[in-house]
């Protein structure tokens, strides 16, 4: 891609809100940094597909990554654990107000409406690639 540039001056897309100025301008015609809902979605959406790159290699998915989260399938982890059980004052506040918010609620529920019905897969929800939390209250005994 060949960069466009522009004399020294404000984005090109009008906007009143946006503060950008600069010379080089994006594929799109705005300055690179411009703050307009276009621009800032497109960035919101290159950060999440990559993310979810990361998980779908780092749960061991191979080849393309899913196109969309909620049409993916399961993956099979079959990793030995060795768990650490922690409760009470063990437990950081700190934890259980995030486990408490509407934000984890909502993206577990989620990861539960995608599960196919009668396949036993556990829903979870993975937090920048590094950590899953799977929620192993529905299993089986």
């Amino acid at each position: 891609m060949n960069a466009v540039y522009q004399d020294m001056g404000p984005c090109p897309c009008g906007l009143g809100k946006c503060r950008a100025e600069g010379t080089k301008l994006t594929q799109h015609g705005h300055l690179v940094g411009c703050c307009c809902r276009p621009c800032t979605g497109r960035r919101s959406k290159r950060k999440g597909q990559k993310a979810q790159a990361v998980m779908h290699r780092r749960l061991g998915g191979e080849g393309f990554t899913p196109s969309n989260e909620e049409t993916a399938r399961p993956y099979e982890v079959t990793v030995s654990v060795m768990p650490e059980s922690k409760t009470g004052g063990q437990v950081p506040a700190s934890f259980d107000r995030f486990i408490g918010t509407d934000w984890f609620r909502r993206a577990l529920g989620q990861s539960k409406r995608a599960v196919p019905v009668g396949s036993g897969v556990l829903p979870a929800v993975v937090i920048r690639g590094d950590w899953c939390i799977v929620d192993i209250r529905g299993r089986k005994k």
